[in-house]
């Protein structure tokens, strides 16, 4: 009944006697799908990013194999190496996410560090697209070659590209925040700027390194 209509979920909060603990989720993040990137019927998403820390295991979780058709619990660095092995799959954003949870050895110091930075707000963020000879750069707000006048909607019909390779490209360059994609399983981050409303820049990892600290 709540999937077919969404106001019966405070009628199961009611007869539950329970209610969904909104004020442990700190706002992370927020993701806007790339213009050229959309899915089936021209969709895109605005996708914000939560965090929750909890001090143990939920006993059980269920998903409903429309949105969510398997759970998995791991650290961010497991979840590289899954990424790495084509274990796993998960997009740009994910992967420059987990490489920014890197950072933290602890759950205690995540916590901290996320119920005092949401009070901040957070950037919403558009890749644009770069195709190269040997592959594709996802740019970010800041990068040097990220558009002064991003074409949000795609009705200006703009693609980046060029003849030159990546590798090229990053020995030309000096103001990075970019994910570079080899192919859908080999990406790497690179940012060099300082970043916005107190968050912090994820580790600079590429697929073919394992060079992380986190015990998260």
């Amino acid at each position: 009944q709540v999937r077919q209509d969404a106001s019966c979920f405070l009628r199961l909060c009611r007869h539950l006697g329970c209610a969904p603990n909104i004020w442990a989720l700190h706002e992370w993040s927020n993701w806007l799908t790339p213009v050229g990137r959309a899915g089936r019927g021209g969709r895109r998403y605005d996708t914000a990013f939560y965090l929750c820390c909890l001090e143990e295991r939920p006993p059980h979780v269920s998903q409903d194999d429309q949105e969510v058709t398997a759970v998995l619990w791991s650290s961010p660095p497991e979840a590289i190496e899954r990424f790495k092995s084509q274990e796993i799959w998960f997009p740009p954003p994910q992967f420059y996410e987990f490489c920014r949870l890197c950072n933290f050895s602890s759950l205690g110091e995540l916590q901290k560090f996320s119920s005092a930075r949401a009070l901040e707000g957070c950037e919403r963020w558009m890749p644009v697209m770069l195709s190269a000879a040997d592959g594709f750069i996802q740019l970010l707000p800041g990068d040097e070659l990220y558009p002064e006048d991003p074409d949000y909607t795609g009705e200006k019909k703009i693609t980046l590209s060029t003849d030159k390779k990546v590798e090229d490209l990053m020995k030309e360059g000096g103001t990075f925040h970019r994910i570079v994609i080899k192919n859908i399983n080999n990406l790497a981050v690179y940012v060099n700027i300082q970043a916005k409303y107190k968050h912090i820049n994820p580790l600079m990892m590429k697929c073919d390194n394992s060079d992380y600290n986190s015990r998260l």
